[in-house]
């Protein structure tokens, strides 16, 4: 597969995540809502943690396709100072003596970008320009993943800051349904799988 097909394949897993949210405010003939609260939060916070894996899979997929050679979208090859026998070879690469690589922790994806890759580039800049955004994200998965009194603390003040007022108590499918104040054509999880979209698109086409 090539760099196009890595960064289509995520904008599909982006457009299923949204028919999950969408199908979590199904209403019957008589226009009643077919899920009570928790049962859009927890189809809403399902879908959203489908979002992070699709994330997660472009980047890998795209950095080991950079490491063995594979063009951008724009035709241009990234200088890289490893040559893996093929896909399988580089992701062992990737992840050295760990058990694995933590592709949702976007400064150590940051660190093997610099040590593979020259500059680090095009991830290194691209993931850096979205490092906030990226750790946002990381909140709600966690809030997602589990509700805890760790988690709801830090989902709070993530709706709080974003919303621009107090917020307590709130969930997943509360906070990323809301309308987001810098775009109020888009909702909170809207406006972060745009800025993911760009990030993604800058990467596969190797512009930073």
């Amino acid at each position: 597969m090539s760099l196009l097909d890595s960064l289509n394949n995520f904008r599909l897993g982006v457009a299923q995540v949204d028919s999950y949210m969408a199908t979590a405010y199904v209403v019957d003939a008589n226009g009643v809502d077919i899920f009570d609260d928790a049962g859009k939060d927890f189809i809403v916070s399902s879908a959203f943690l489908k979002l992070f894996i699709a994330w997660e899979a472009f980047v890998e997929d795209i950095f080991a396709k950079y490491l063995i050679g594979e063009l951008s979208t724009d035709g241009t090859a990234v200088v890289k100072h490893v040559t893996p026998r093929d896909r399988d070879h580089a992701l062992r690469i990737l992840i050295g003596t760990q058990k694995y690589v933590d592709w949702a922790n976007h400064e150590i994806v940051k660190r093997l970008a610099n040590l593979y890759l020259e500059n680090g580039e095009p991830l290194r800049t691209n993931l850096s320009s979205i490092n906030a955004e990226l750790a946002d994200l990381k909140t709600i998965r966690n809030a997602a993943a589990h509700l805890s009194s760790t988690t709801q603390p830090q989902l709070d003040a993530l709706a709080s800051r974003v919303l621009g007022s107090a917020v307590t108590g709130t969930t997943v499918a509360k906070f990323v349904t809301k309308l987001h104040p810098n775009d109020a054509t888009k909702t909170v999880l809207q406006y972060y799988q745009g800025i993911l979209d760009i990030a993604a698109e800058n990467i596969a086409a190797n512009r930073i």
